[in-house]
């Protein structure tokens, strides 16, 4: 959710790996953090688009992006955690190859809420 990502959750997604913003007209409408968990996995974080934006392909092409920086620096799959109370994401996600994985671990998933739901898509479906 655009409205729930601050600042401080992109600069941290920075810091431990890397991030792109859209921008339309000067303006931030877009973001997407990665970090490297372990050797073979990259996971995407903080995915977000302004509403006023949304429906334009700017999600999916700033997941396009970290999917090729996966492919660049050779992990074999990129992972997410989407929360329980946003499932309504789900399908975005899988239009673009990824699919829900019981066995994949989100190694930050905040204790105090309901494990969310992991996604993974494999290196050899990367564009």
């Amino acid at each position: 959710s655009w409205n729930r990502t601050r600042v401080e959750d992109v600069a941290w997604s920075l810091e431990q790996g890397g991030g792109f913003l859209a921008w339309e007209d000067g303006k931030a409408v877009g973001c997407v953090g990665w970090r490297p968990d372990g050797p073979d996995t990259l996971t995407l974080n903080k995915l977000a688009t302004r509403p006023e934006a949304r429906g334009q392909g700017i999600g999916a092409a700033l997941v396009r992006e970290v999917e090729k920086v996966a492919a660049r620096k050779g992990y074999g799959r990129v992972l997410l955690a989407v929360s329980r109370y946003n499932l309504v994401v789900i399908p975005f996600y899988e239009r673009l190859g990824y699919r829900v994985d019981p066995a994949a671990v989100y190694a930050d998933a905040h204790p105090q809420s309901p494990p969310p739901l992991v996604l993974v898509k494999e290196a050899a479906r990367f564009p």
